[in-house]
Formats: C-alpha cells, sequence, structure tokens
C-alpha cells in the first residue's frame, strides 16, 4: 500500500517537503514510456523507504535555521 511506503520513507529521517521532491525527481529519471505512471511512483518510493540515507549529506539543524532567518524580497 502506497501510505506504507511514505511512512516507511519518512521513517528514513527525510521531511515530507523532501519526499514528494525525490519521488518527483525520481519518476522523472526513472518512468518508462508505456508503463504506468503509479507503478513508476511505488517504486521510487520503494526505494526510498528501503535504502539508508547518509546523515552527513542531509541538512543539519545549522543550515535549517539559517534558511529560516532569511529576509523576504520584497
Amino acid at each position: 500500500m502506497r501510505s506504507d511506503q511514505i511512512h516507511r520513507a519518512l521513517a528514513q529521517g527525510i521531511n515530507r517537503f523532501e519526499v514528494c521532491q525525490l519521488v518527483s525527481k525520481g519518476v522523472k529519471a526513472t518512468h518508462k514510456t508505456g508503463s504506468r505512471f503509479e507503478d513508476s511512483i511505488n517504486h521510487v518510493l520503494q526505494y526510498l523507504g528501503t535504502h539508508e540515507s547518509e546523515p552527513d549529506k542531509m541538512h543539519t539543524e545549522a543550515e535549517i535555521a539559517k534558511a529560516k532567518k532569511m529576509r523576504p524580497a520584497a
């Protein structure tokens, strides 16, 4: 079930926004013409849920805090 796959991806330490972005990029990269779009989404979610992410490549708390302190353009 797809909701289980989403929860497994979230359990890897990826937030909801990043899951959406990664699924979008993954489907664009792996989708094969003629196959079902839903199957491509499921394959990407399965990959995200089963592969360990490397903590040193994830956003740090300092980067997140710095991004929140940015001033608006206007």
